[in-house]
């Protein structure tokens, strides 16, 4: 009975580890966070036709960017692709998404608080959909790097959330022509990065927070077709009320 080296076996089972592992295990993770992301929607022009779950990077996807160093998605941008249903989580698995555009659709519903969370997203343009119900409240609390963030043109309602406060590196918001009320929360004031600010055509009331003239990177902001008030009004020259 022959006898098998023993540093030859001991050389196979060193490696049959390694070459039993895929190549690369996170451009797969992407590729999944997009179709689970695409089996929620409606895409009546076929806009995400070059889709494809076999592909083993998203690289090539229309809509897709990703970064020429990582062959991560850095970039997701969709808009006016006439687009409708649901946000959906498997954005969640895009973990170095940076930019997130999806204007001018049809998405409904709401949308995960947890896309904040994401830790290279910069930029979320969500702006004229038809998305209803009330802003997340955790959307803001763990905000962890967004600097703009466009809501405007959907159906948001409720009020803007205490927690915007702990988004300290916001430099755009947009939640203009929604259907947000009540008065806006004093934590708006702590934006001191704030370089842009547009909540027009809401049905906001009551007085301005005491402090939001100390905002002094504020370059644009807007608040027409609300019903906001208060002494802070009359220190902002580009505000009007």
């Amino acid at each position: 009975m022959g006898v098998f080296p023993l540093g030859v076996l001991g050389c196979c089972l060193l490696f049959l580890p390694v070459l039993t592992l895929p190549s690369d295990p996170t451009l797969n993770d992407d590729v999944l966070g997009l179709i689970v992301f695409k089996a929620d929607l409606r895409d009546p022009e076929d806009r995400l036709g070059s889709w494809n779950e076999d592909d083993d990077s998203p690289c090539g996807w229309v809509g897709v960017k990703c970064d020429p160093r990582t062959k991560r998605v850095a970039e997701l941008a969709l808009d006016g692709f006439s687009l409708s249903g649901r946000i959906g989580r498997g954005l969640l698995r895009l973990q170095s998404l940076q930019t997130l555009s999806l204007s001018r659709n049809n998405f409904s519903g709401g949308f995960s608080p947890e896309l904040s969370r994401l830790a290279s997203l910069r930029v979320v343009d969500l702006s004229e959909n038809d998305l209803s119900g009330q802003i997340p409240e955790g959307f803001f609390a763990q905000c962890r790097s967004l600097r703009s963030v466009s809501l405007a043109g959907n159906r948001l309602s409720g009020e803007i959330p205490p927690s915007i406060g702990a988004c300290s590196t916001l430099a755009a918001l947009n939640l203009s022509s929604n259907q947000l009320m009540g008065a806006l929360p004093s934590g708006m004031w702590l934006l001191n990065g704030l370089r842009s600010l547009d909540i027009s055509f809401n049905n906001l009331s009551g007085e301005v927070p005491a402090g939001i003239d100390k905002l002094y990177n504020l370059r644009t902001i807007t608040f027409r077709g609300t019903s906001c008030r208060g002494a802070s009004l009359r220190t902002l020259e580009a505000w009007h009320c």
